[in-house]
């Protein structure tokens, strides 16, 4: 069955639930690190609330999108550095949402992820919308910012020592991970393989997602949570149980990039950081 901006959004909600109940009952506070560029949870989630807002008006006010899409290059493009960048981008999006108090900002979020949707189930399905990277279709954006929001979330259960609830939703963040194949080559300047690895993963629910030429040589094989953990750069693929076969997939593993933005590197091994 052919996958709908209702059910991207129903997935979207769903994901943002689970990262709601914990920010709002979990053992954290709003200044809490969270392992991620030097952020805190409420960095985490404003974040959330600032790219909700450029995207509900790249859906439903394109020419005002363009304003406030320069406006965010320009407040968060100090430094090439990726700590410094992402430092410049949390403070940007602090000055935007003003002085915000905890539920206030979470109130905030819910009010903006309704607006989202609403924007999202008034375009149709077909209907391009431009973004960071360029055009791109309505669905293909609710998918991103469902990957954001699973990501980013990854790191505030991090930092809670919380293990997230996964679902059959989660097949969207992998299929993500799976559209950016050639930005992550792209990116850093080097050729894209014309062919992508054949990947063979267990979901939540046991079940087994594939995609791609089971012929092919170059294979990933593992647990679905761990793919989106690398393709997210959340997660270094030697500290996950995904096993590669192949010089390309290896390589794909290594660089793998889901947000747009200059190509940077995901964490190091753990045993590189002893």
């Amino acid at each position: 069955m052919a996958t709908t901006i209702a059910s991207l959004c129903a997935d979207l909600r769903e994901e943002a639930a689970a990262l709601r109940a914990l920010v709002t009952d979990g053992p954290l506070t709003p200044d809490t690190p969270v392992p991620f560029m030097g952020w805190t949870a409420r960095d985490s989630i404003e974040h959330m609330v600032l790219i909700d807002r450029l995207a509900t008006l790249a859906l439903a006010d394109p020419f005002r999108a363009v304003e406030e899409r320069a406006a965010f290059v320009r407040g968060t493009s100090s430094s090439a550095q990726p700590q410094a960048r992402f430092r410049a981008i949390a403070d940007y999006e602090t000055l935007r949402l003003g002085v915000l108090g905890w539920h206030q900002l979470l109130a905030a979020w819910d009010r903006g992820l309704d607006e989202l949707c609403a924007a999202a189930l008034a375009t149709g399905e077909d209907s391009r919308v431009e973004w960071f990277g360029g055009l791109m279709r309505a669905a293909s954006l609710v998918s991103a910012r469902h990957m954001e929001v699973w990501a980013y979330g990854q790191d505030v259960f991090d930092a809670a020592k919380v293990a997230r609830p996964d679902g059959a939703r989660l097949r969207n963040v992998v299929e993500f991970g799976l559209k950016t194949f050639g930005f992550s080559f792209a990116n850093r300047g080097e050729a894209v393989p014309p062919a992508k690895p054949f990947i063979t993963l267990t979901a939540p629910g046991g079940e087994t997602w594939e995609w791609n030429d089971p012929a092919s040589p170059e294979r990933i094989t593992g647990i679905a949570r761990d793919f989106c953990l690398v393709v997210t750069q959340r997660r270094h693929v030697d500290d996950t149980g995904l096993l590669v076969k192949g010089p390309m997939a290896r390589r794909w593993m290594e660089i793998a990039q889901c947000i747009a933005g200059p190509a940077m590197d995901g964490p190091r091994p753990v045993s590189a950081r002893i």
